[in-house]
């Protein structure tokens, strides 16, 4: 009785065919995976756009003040600030005791759509004497906890310094 077995011609099709299904069903799960993980931020980002109308820093207070506007649909909170100059980035997080918003912006009571807030940040308080960098600011960002994506920006020569 001999043995018989398959050709490896045979098996060598069977053993591509199958890692084909293979490859296929990996590439399609990581389409879905990817996919989802990505819409979340783009709805994220295109719900929630603000400007930032105004940057003053008030040299006799160390009082630096934005102006922002919530020009998109997704209600804003927590909001920080990154101060940028040649030498130094300075950033004040939405807990800071440096930092306040006027009215009052919190996950409960978001900035609305349509609505402006000041962000006021005494740059001589509780975190540290960074007046320097309020006078010498190159960029200032503003970030928000609702949607990390999104980020207003403004730059040096739109920032008034008096």
């Amino acid at each position: 009785m001999g043995m018989k077995g398959i050709s490896p011609v045979i098996a060598t099709v069977i053993l591509i065919a199958l890692s084909v299904a293979v490859g296929v069903m990996v590439s399609s799960w990581v389409m879905q995976w990817m996919n989802r993980e990505m819409s979340g931020v783009s709805s994220c980002s295109s719900y929630s756009t603000y400007r930032i109308d105004s940057a003053k820093y008030t040299s006799s207070d160390t009082n630096l003040t934005i102006k922002i506007t919530n020009m998109g649909k997704l209600g804003l909170y927590g909001f920080s600030v990154q101060i940028m100059n040649a030498t130094a980035v300075v950033l004040y997080n939405s807990t800071s005791a440096d930092l306040t918003m006027s009215p009052s912006i919190t996950a409960g009571n978001p900035l609305g759509e349509q609505r402006t807030a000041l962000i006021i940040l005494n740059l001589d308080g509780v975190d540290g004497n960074y007046s320097l960098s309020g006078a010498t600011a190159e960029e200032i960002k503003v970030m928000n906890e609702a949607c990390p994506a999104s980020v207003g920006k403004i730059v040096k020569n739109d920032i008034v310094k008096e």
